[in-house]
């Protein structure tokens, strides 16, 4: 079987002394037996043309089906292109879709963040009202007096004013405490969210980086897959043109050589001495081709073991790093795996709808990773099982030639010395084999070229189909991370909107709790001042109770003096003094009385003032803007009182201030006292 690409050098044959044999001209005695092994040795020829015919035929049909699955495999790796553009194509717009989504949650927390501002500046304005208020609350309760009366008759008001207030305050506290948590949780939020959208924006930048790499190395495949396929192209047909002048010159060969069997056959029916000459010589030429070509042949053989061994190793280091690659990929998913059930027990509100897609992903994956692996074993067991027939074939070929060798080999030593007396007739066919020669080497030359630039069509082929391989793996490899990257994010975002909406849900709250602290504080306004009218009351009972004690004291020391006189118009300027008296006296009283209210009314405003300028609880908002307090000068009392008056007033001051009087003890009425009636 000649081998594609193999050329039948020139060897300068050794030139022998010319024997003593007879030539053309001479006659032979064995003539018949000459003319029957001529016979037996075209027949001969006959059969190895036959043969070397049907392995022709063979090498074409294996260049055939050659030519068919490199086609096939060629429309494989289109359609493989395709179906890689289109999901390329649906990661880049579920990327966009995912960039949208990301945006509108940023807006949402914004939005947010602002409420919350506004709802916090609320919360501190009504604290601080709040706080103002339970000062003056506590300003109220201060001025609550120790009246046994007052008391008694406020004290399930102030009991249930005091339970009331307490619960308020528990509550207020603990609306602080969660509003204050309430904060904590919205900065650790606001943090993680910060976090997260600087992280998700590099690996955003990151994977739009690596997409755009990715679709330029996916242009560079595309521009050197076009280009396999124009040289692919040009190749089939240079192999077509090359394969019909190739029949035709195999055409013309077969119709040489009917015509050297021609005339082979005349020449040797013509002479017997010639027929024998020119067989012998004939022979001894096939012998020497076919030495040379199983020299060649076994060459050529000893290089295709080689490139065989070369081919095999070659073979096993790419199916080792295909392992390799294959190990990594599946240690990448594992560590993915294992990321992922982290982010599972770090989110404990999984989304069902991106398990799902992860679970879906994770199982095109696998498959995809199984069919690849597939692929790549059956192309390896078919080239495996090409090389090994090759391989065979080759042995069983070399192994018949060599026997065949070895069987020329004894016939040439017993026909050496006959092979001088066929130079002459050597010659004469020297022409034409030289002209068969060249043809042949053209044919060869050609032949091999087309083998050389089909080898090496199929090496681009399958480069181009290992960065194909590649491109694919690492972009589904990206487009998984960045899944995993929005999938977190989404996590992320909805917990913040949880926790948005129950931030907004406590703020509505403490809110109705404010207004209801407000409703509460009105009431309590309300009741200060019946509080207020009730001191008043008390006041005035207590201004009344002295008034009457005293009077009841000056009547007594009057009726005495009245007792020592028994002229009766004397008793009567007597009660006419009393009354005057009395009537000043009252005057007196009443006017001491609306002075020291304003006194104390003042008083109290001051001191108001004053500690809600010194108060730190207060709002500055509502400190007083001044810092000078103008204060009016009390007024001075009348200075046409009589002593009696002076008395009188220094002892209602002393006991006013209190808020007691003593009681004066009740006199025992004894004859000869004046009554109220005989007063009147």
């Amino acid at each position: 079987m000649y081998k594609r690409g193999t050329v039948v050098e020139k060897t300068t044959r050794p030139k022998e002394k010319t024997s003593d044999v007879p030539g053309s001209g001479t006659s032979h005695p064995d003539a018949k037996s000459t003319g029957t092994k001529a016979t037996t040795n075209v027949k001969a020829a006959g059969d190895r043309y036959a043969l070397l015919q049907r392995k022709v035929e063979d090498l074409e049909r294996l260049y055939a089906e050659g030519k068919k699955t490199h086609a096939a495999e060629v429309d494989r790796l289109k359609s493989d292109l395709a179906r890689t553009q289109k999901t390329n194509n649906e990661h880049a717009e579920r990327t966009e879709k995912l960039k949208k989504q990301n945006e509108l949650l940023d807006n949402r927390v914004q939005e947010l963040k602002k409420s919350n501002d506004s709802s916090q500046a609320e919360i501190k304005d009504l604290r601080a009202k709040l706080r103002v208020s339970e000062h003056e609350r506590n300003q109220l309760t201060s001025k609550q007096g120790d009246l046994n009366e007052t008391k008694k008759a406020l004290q399930a008001l102030d009991s249930k004013r005091r339970d009331e207030l307490r619960e308020r305050d528990r509550k207020i506290a603990e609306l602080d405490k969660s509003l204050a948590s309430e904060k904590k949780k919205r900065e650790l939020a606001e943090s993680k969210l910060s976090g997260i959208n600087t992280k998700a924006s590099s690996e955003l930048q990151a994977t739009k980086d690596a997409l755009k790499s990715l679709e330029a190395e996916l242009h560079v495949a595309q521009a050197e897959t076009r280009k396999a396929k124009d040289s692919l192209a040009t190749l089939q047909a240079q192999t077509e043109d090359s394969e019909e002048e190739l029949l035709a010159q195999l055409e013309q060969h077969r119709c040489m050589l009917s015509r050297v069997a021609d005339e082979y056959g005349r020449l040797a029916s013509s002479t017997i001495s010639k027929a024998k000459y020119d067989k012998v010589r004939s022979e001894n030429n096939l012998k020497q081709l076919r030495i040379i070509r199983l020299e060649r042949k076994l060459a050529n053989t000893e290089g295709q073991v080689t490139e065989l061994a070369h081919f095999i190793r070659t073979t096993k280091d790419e199916s080792t790093f295909l392992s390799q690659r294959l190990r990594e990929a599946e240690y990448e998913a594992l560590l993915y795996s294992s990321l992922l059930r982290e982010a599972r027990d770090e989110f404990p509100l999984p989304d069902h709808a991106v398990h799902e897609e992860l679970a879906s992903r994770r199982l095109e994956f696998e498959d995809i990773r199984l069919q690849s692996q597939q692929v790549i074993n059956d192309d390896l067991a078919s080239w495996a099982d090409f090389h090994r027939l090759r391989t065979n074939l080759l042995l069983l070929h070399a192994s018949s030639l060599i026997r065949h060798v070895d069987d020329r080999e004894s016939q040439l030593r017993t026909q050496s010395d006959k092979v001088a007396s066929f130079e002459r007739q050597q010659n004469v066919l020297q022409d034409n084999f030289s002209k068969l020669q060249t043809e042949k080497e053209t044919f060869s030359s050609q032949l091999a070229e087309s083998a050389t630039a089909l080898a090496i069509a199929q090496g681009e082929t399958f480069h181009l189909k290992k960065q194909l391989s590649e491109v694919q793996t690492s972009t589904k490899a990206e487009l998984e991370k960045a899944r995993n990257t929005v999938a977190q994010e989404k996590q992320v975002a909805q917990k913040l909107a949880v926790t948005a909406q129950e931030a907004q849900a406590a703020e509505a709250a403490l809110m109705d709790e404010i207004e209801q602290l407000t409703v509460d504080l009105a009431e309590a306004e309300r009741y200060q001042e019946a509080y207020a009218n009730l001191i008043e009351e008390v006041d005035a009972l207590i201004r009344r109770n002295a008034l009457a004690e005293e009077e009841t004291e000056r009547v007594s020391k009057f009726n005495a003096e009245i007792l020592g006189h028994t002229n009766p118009a004397q008793k009567i300027m007597y009660v006419d003094r009393i009354r005057r008296e009395l009537f000043e006296t009252k005057q007196k009283l009443l006017m001491t009385n609306r002075d020291r209210d304003a006194v104390i009314s003042e008083n109290e405003a001051l001191l108001h003032e004053l500690t809600m300028y010194k108060s730190v609880t207060v709002h500055p908002d509502d400190k007083p803007r001044t810092t000078i307090t103008r204060v009016t000068r009390i007024p001075l009392g009348t200075h046409n009182t009589n002593v009696n008056a002076k008395s009188i007033s220094s002892s209602k001051s002393t006991g006013l201030d209190d808020q007691y009087l003593p009681s004066l003890p009740e006199m025992d009425y004894s004859e000869g006292d004046m009554t109220i009636d005989e007063l009147s």
